[in-house]
């Protein structure tokens, strides 16, 4: 299921830009509801919880700029810390794909090419949680 993720220039336009991010979300969303039961449940204290909910917008820097945020506070470890971050429940991988599915419906994501940043974080957590 793995595949590389496009260059930029692969996807130069809003519109290819907002449907690489729909096939990435369409893809997590597979991956998670295929995720074995055996999961540890996420803390309710946890990052994703923390993180990953009650996102603010700021209108000067736009929607990417939070999933931005976020994403660094949470996955910037090593992989064994970020593997450590798929876990199941209602403070698990789950809130992170409902981020990203509300941000992808926000607008100005196209700005500054948030919807291919996006995507590509998208593509990020789908390519932990095949190794999972």
């Amino acid at each position: 299921m793995s595949s590389r993720f496009p260059e930029k220039a692969e996807v130069p336009t809003i519109k290819a830009q907002q449907h690489l991010l729909q096939i990435k979300l369409e893809t997590l969303r597979l991956l998670i509801s295929n995720l074995p039961s055996t999961l540890p449940v996420g803390l309710p204290d946890g990052p994703l919880r923390k993180y990953f909910t009650d996102v603010d917008i700021d209108p000067d820097e736009g929607p990417w700029y939070s999933v931005d945020r976020a994403w660094t506070c949470v996955f910037q470890g090593t992989e064994e810390q970020q593997l450590a971050l798929i876990t199941s429940g209602l403070d698990g991988i789950g809130l992170v794909q409902h981020l990203f599915d509300w941000i992808a419906q926000q607008p100005g994501l196209a700005k500054y090419d948030g919807q291919y940043l996006t995507a590509s974080e998208v593509y990020r957590v789908n390519e932990l949680i095949i190794l999972v």
